[in-house]
C-alpha cells in the first residue's frame, strides 16, 4: 500500500504543475475546445507518466568476494530467532486515511448519481425528435440541467419552452460532457487530498458552461437576454454534483467570457510548453541500475585428466591439419570428357560432412581433405565417392584428379598418358598445319605443332584437349578418345573461311578504341546525299558486314534498303571503316556479323519510330540530320565537330570516353542544321548524344 501511496504522491505533484500551467497560460483564452482537451489530457497523463520509468543500466566489474566461515565457532553459539520488523505507525494510518476520503468521495458521487436516476425515472417523460428526452419534474425550484441525452426541468421552464434554455442543455449533451464528469470525478476519488485536483474539476464546468453558452449564442439568440436568464437561474437550486446545469459556475466568468474578445490562434503556440514539463517529468521518474560482474581471479586449475585430454584433441587437430591438404577435381562426362559445372560436392570424415562445395564453370574444384575422409560427387541420381588417401595426396600435388560421370565411366581409369599426332588441314589436300596450339582444358599447359604438324603433349585419360588455329574452327576432343595404346592420333581442322559466320561469340568484335570511337568515325563522315534531301527522304537503313579473323571487313551489304542514294551512303561509310580487333571463340579469332542502323532524318520532316529490339550483334544508332536544302557536301573534313551529351557541351577528345552502354541514341546535324541551331560553331557538324540516364 505504501508504493501505491508514493505512486498517488507523484500522480498528485504532476496535476499541480498541469493546472498551474493551465492557470497562468490558458485559462484566460477562449479555446475553450482547447482548454477542456487540455484539463483532461493532463490529468490522464499525470496519473500514466510515473508508470513510464526510463531504466539506465550501468555494468560494474569487481572481483567475487570470498566469506571466511568459522565452523566451531557457528556450532559452539546457538542461532538466535528472527525476530519480525514492526511496522512504523504512520505506514497504518496514512492509507487507513486515504481510504477513508476515497470511499467518502465515492459515496459523494454516487450518492449525485443516485438522485439524477431517480428524479429522471420519476419524472414526466417527453422524448424529442434530436434523440434527447425532456424530464419534466413538480419542484418549481429546481434549475434546468442534463444528464447524458436527458434534459430535466421543472414544469414552467417546460411550459415555457425557452429556446434558450433547451439550446443550453442541448449544447451539454452534443458535446457529451456528462462523460467527462464520470471521468475527473473518479480521478477525484483516488486524489481527494488534493486541493489543485479539485480545482482542476471546477475549471472544467465552467469551460463546460463556456461552450454550451457559445452553443446557445450562435443560434442567434440576443446575449443580453440570455444573460438575464441566467441571473434569473442563478438562485435556483441545483445541487448534482454530475449534472451540468444552466446555473452552474460563476455567472460573473460567464458573462465576462461571452463579452471576451476571440484569442488569437498564434497564442496556442503556448501548448509547447507541455513538452518540457513531460520531458523533466520523465527525467525525474528515470532510474539507474547497476549491474555487478563478478570476476573469478582465483579460478582452481584443471585437473590432470583434463590437460591430457586436452593434449590428446591437441594432437589429433595438428595431426589431421598436416595430413589434410588442397585437391583439385574436375568432373567430366566420359569419354567426351566435357567439364561439368555446378556438381555438388561433399568431404565427409567419420560420418559427418566437414566441408560442403560445388564445381566451378570450368567443372574444377578444390577441397582440403584429410586422409581417411570421402569426398563425394552428385549428378542427378548418380553419385562417385573418392577415398582421400596418402597416396591420393601425392597425386594431387602433381596434377588435377578427374571424376567421370556418363556410360561406361565405371572403366574409366585416369592414368597418365602421352598423346602424340599430327594436326592437319580438313581440306583434301591434308596441309600439316604448323603452329597450331594444342592445350590441355582448364590449365595452361600445352604445346605448339611443328614443321610437320606433330605434337607431343603429356596430360592423362581424365583431361581433353583443345586445338587452335587461327583462321580455323577450335576442336575439343577427350585424351580418352584420341589415347590408342601409344598410336599416333589424327585431328583435322575446318578453316572458318568455308564455314559459318557466327552472329554472337565470346569476345564480340570491337571497333579500334571501342564503340565511342566508331561513333566519332560516323558522327565525323556520315554524309546525307544531296538528292536525298532535295526529294525529302528520310528513314532508316540497316547495315550488316562479317568480321573477319584479321578484323578486316567483308560482306557488307543493306538488309533495310530505302533508297539507292541513302543506301550507297551506308555501304560507303561501312566499308571505309578501320580493320577492327576480331570476335574470338575459345581464344580463337572468329568470322562475326555485325549490324549497324543508320538513321537519315531532315529536321523539318515527321519522327522516325525507335527501334524496339537490339541485338548483341548490333552497334547503336547513328542519326544524320540535314535541313531539306541543304547542299551535300564532299570531302574529308578536318574540323571537329561541336559535340553535346544529355544537352551539355563536351569537349570532342571526351567522346570516345564515353561509356556505350549508357547512350540511347544519337543524332548529328550536318551543314546548314548545325549553324542554324549553334551558329558558327556548328559550321563543322554536331554531335547530339543521348544518354538512357538523361532520355
Amino acid at each position: 500500500m505504501i508504493e501505491f501511496l508514493t505512486y498517488d504522491v507523484k500522480v498528485a505533484a504532476l496535476i499541480a504543475v498541469f493546472y498551474m500551467f493551465y492557470r497562468l497560460m490558458l485559462s484566460r483564452e477562449t479555446f475553450h475546445r482547447v482548454n477542456r482537451i487540455v484539463l483532461l489530457t493532463t490529468a490522464v497523463a499525470s496519473f500514466v507518466l510515473p508508470l513510464c520509468v526510463i531504466t539506465l543500466h550501468e555494468t560494474v566489474s569487481m572481483p567475487m568476494p570470498t566469506l571466511a566461515v568459522d565452523a566451531d565457532a557457528l556450532l559452539a553459539e546457538p542461532v538466535a530467532a528472527a525476530e519480525e520488523p514492526q511496522v512504523p505507525l504512520w505506514q497504518t494510518v496514512l492509507p487507513t486515511l486515504f481510504i477513508i476520503g476515497m470511499v467518502a468521495t465515492l459515496a459523494h458521487t454516487l450518492w449525485s448519481l443516485f438522485r439524477i436516476l431517480k428524479l429522471i425515472r420519476n419524472s414526466e417523460q417527453h422524448p424529442q425528435q434530436d434523440g434527447t428526452t425532456i424530464c419534466v419534474t413538480g419542484n418549481p425550484d429546481l434549475s434546468p440541467f442534463s444528464w447524458m441525452h436527458y434534459i430535466v426541468m421543472n414544469r414552467s421552464d417546460y411550459e415555457a419552452a425557452d429556446p434558450a434554455i433547451l439550446a443550453h442543455e442541448r449544447g451539454h449533451i452534443r458535446l457529451r460532457h456528462s462523460w467527462d464528469l464520470l471521468l475527473v470525478d473518479t480521478l477525484t476519488a483516488l486524489q481527494w487530498f488534493n486541493p489543485a485536483m479539485w480545482m482542476l474539476r471546477q475549471d472544467l464546468r465552467a469551460i463546460h458552461e463556456y461552450e454550451a453558452d457559445g452553443e446557445v449564442l450562435s443560434l442567434g439568440i440576443n446575449a443580453r437576454q440570455y444573460q438575464y436568464l441566467l441571473i434569473t437561474k442563478a438562485a435556483s437550486i441545483g445541487g448534482y454534483s454530475l449534472a451540468n446545469g444552466i446555473s452552474h459556475s460563476t455567472l460573473k466568468n460567464r458573462i465576462h467570457m461571452m463579452l471576451h474578445k476571440k484569442s488569437s490562434s498564434n497564442r496556442l503556440l503556448k501548448l509547447i510548453a507541455l513538452v518540457p514539463i513531460v520531458g523533466i517529468a520523465l527525467a525525474l521518474n528515470a532510474k539507474t541500475v547497476t549491474d555487478v560482474v563478478y570476476t573469478n581471479d582465483t579460478a582452481e586449475a584443471p585437473s590432470v585428466e583434463t590437460m591430457i585430454a586436452d593434449a590428446i584433441k591437441k594432437a589429433e587437430t595438428e595431426s589431421t591439419e598436416a595430413d589434410s591438404k588442397a585437391i583439385t577435381f574436375r568432373v567430366i562426362i566420359w569419354p567426351e570428357n566435357a567439364h561439368i559445372a555446378g556438381v555438388p560436392v561433399k568431404v565427409i570424415k567419420n560420418g559427418k560432412t566437414i566441408l560442403e562445395t560445388e564445381t566451378k564453370e570450368n567443372g574444377q574444384v578444390s577441397v582440403n581433405a584429410p586422409i581417411g575422409s570421402t569426398v563425394m560427387f552428385t549428378l542427378v541420381d548418380k553419385t562417385k565417392e573418392v577415398k582421400v588417401t596418402k597416396e591420393l595426396l601425392e597425386t594431387a600435388a602433381k596434377r588435377t584428379i578427374s571424376v567421370a560421370f556418363g556410360e561406361g565411366s565405371e572403366n574409366f581409369e585416369n592414368k597418365p598418358v602421352t598423346v602424340k599426332g599430327v594436326v592437319y588441314d580438313s581440306e583434301p589436300t591434308q596441309t600439316p598445319i604448323v603452329g597450331a596450339i594444342v592445350r590441355v582444358v582448364g590449365s595452361t599447359k600445352g604445346v605448339v605443332t611443328n614443321q610437320k604438324g606433330e605434337f607431343s603433349i603429356e596430360t592423362s585419360t581424365g583431361e581433353a584437349l583443345l586445338f587452335t588455329y587461327i583462321g580455323y574452327e577450335p576442336e575439343q576432343i577427350g585424351v580418352a578418345q584420341l589415347y590408342k595404346d601409344n598410336q599416333d592420333c589424327t585431328i583435322h581442322l575446318k578453316h572458318t573461311s568455308t564455314t559459318k559466320v557466327y552472329d554472337v561469340v565470346e569476345e564480340m568484335p570491337q571497333f579500334p578504341g571501342g564503340i565511342g570511337k566508331m561513333m566519332e568515325y560516323l558522327a565525323v563522315n556520315l554524309r546525307y546525299p544531296k538528292e536525298a534531301q532535295s526529294k525529302g527522304l528520310q528513314g532508316r537503313v540497316i547495315a550488316n558486314f562479317v568480321i573477319e579473323p584479321d578484323g578486316s571487313i567483308t560482306n557488307a551489304k543493306v538488309v533495310k534498303p530505302l533508297d539507292p542514294a541513302l543506301d550507297a551512303e551506308a555501304l560507303r561509310l561501312v566499308n571505309a571503316m578501320p580493320k577492327w580487333t576480331p570476335g574470338k571463340q575459345d581464344g580463337v579469332p572468329m568470322r562475326v556479323k555485325y549490324t549497324i542502323p543508320i538513321t537519315f532524318r531532315l529536321d523539318n520532316g515527321p519522327a522516325i519510330p525507335a527501334l524496339k529490339d537490339q541485338p548483341a550483334n548490333q552497334g547503336p544508332e547513328v542519326v544524320a540530320m540535314a535541313h531539306r536544302s541543304e547542299t551535300a557536301k564532299s570531302g574529308t573534313q578536318e574540323e571537329q565537330p561541336l559535340v553535346f551529351v544529355d544537352n551539355k557541351e563536351v569537349p570532342f577528345e571526351q567522346l570516345g570516353k564515353i561509356d556505350p552502354k549508357t547512350i540511347d541514341h544519337m543524332d548529328v546535324l550536318k551543314g546548314k542544321s548545325g549553324t542554324e541551331k549553334y551558329g558558327a560553331k556548328g559550321k563543322n557538324g554536331v554531335v547530339l548524344i543521348t544518354t538512357k540516364k538523361g532520355k
